[in-house]
């Protein structure tokens, strides 16, 4: 059995074509499974909803499409402060362009999907089985946080984004695998992540990918939309200031 995973798509619509055009030739696959964050943060939030709703992939609700579905957004104090404004701007602009159907289903998608395979359960979240803002499973994590967080949910396997760049990481009670994110990656490079899981008896086969997508294509329609451009709301400190 043979499952896609991909996460964080955050309305770049480049990204997600380039990823579906990839797992369209190295399909087929049992599920495809989008762990979150949709559609805030790119130019084409409305697109994206409907390529997504149109390639019939399963979706999970993220931090995010929680804030979007919100008139106040609850993810504001999750933002480092240099960044409020920016993200109230373009909160607001999500708000604006998106339908309220749209905003509504957003905030009723499944925290979870579970799914059965030889290898065992396979347990999909935004970022742990506690919530869609936890940041308990990454690779700073201490044994304990992460057992705290991820622990007593009977999965072989946890499979979640918010982290925005991939990881494996095997804990002695479910592998934990972060499939990273579409739409903004965290290393800044104009490379889409997925991750195909295979599940074979007694075990996981773990595949993590990146294609490129058409960052311009993303830049040239967030200046003709009117995005707010991501800009800190006052310069760096001098000690975090980079010498010429």
């Amino acid at each position: 059995m043979r499952i896609a995973l991909l996460s964080d798509v955050h309305g770049n619509l480049s990204g997600l074509r380039a990823v579906a055009e990839a797992l369209q030739r190295e399909g087929p696959f049992h599920r495809v499974v989008v762990a979150g964050d949709h559609l805030q943060g790119g130019p084409c939030p409305l697109e994206v909803w409907e390529a997504l709703h149109k390639l019939g992939w399963a979706l999970v609700r993220g931090n995010e499409d929680e804030s979007l579905a919100a008139e106040t957004p609850p993810g504001v104090l999750d933002v480092r402060q240099r960044y409020r404004r920016a993200y109230l701007a373009q909160h607001a602009w999500f708000r604006r362009v998106l339908p309220a159907g749209v905003l509504r289903e957003l905030g009723r998608l499944p925290v979870e999907l579970r799914i059965d395979t030889p290898a065992g359960e396979l347990l999909v979240v935004h970022s742990s089985p506690r919530g869609t803002r936890d940041l308990s499973g990454g690779p700073h994590n201490s044994v304990a946080e992460v057992t705290a967080a991820y622990s007593g949910t009977g999965a072989s396997a946890i499979a979640f984004g918010h982290y925005h760049h991939s990881f494996v990481r095997p804990m002695p009670f479910t592998l934990l695998v972060n499939v990273a994110s579409v739409g903004l990656p965290l290393d800044g490079q104009s490379l889409s992540a997925y991750t195909i899981l295979s599940a074979v008896d007694g075990g996981w086969l773990v595949e993590q990918r990146r294609v490129p997508f058409e960052a311009s294509a993303e830049e040239a329609a967030a200046r003709a939309r009117g995005l707010p451009p991501w800009e800190p709301d006052q310069p760096a400190p001098e000690s975090q200031a980079i010498a010429p």
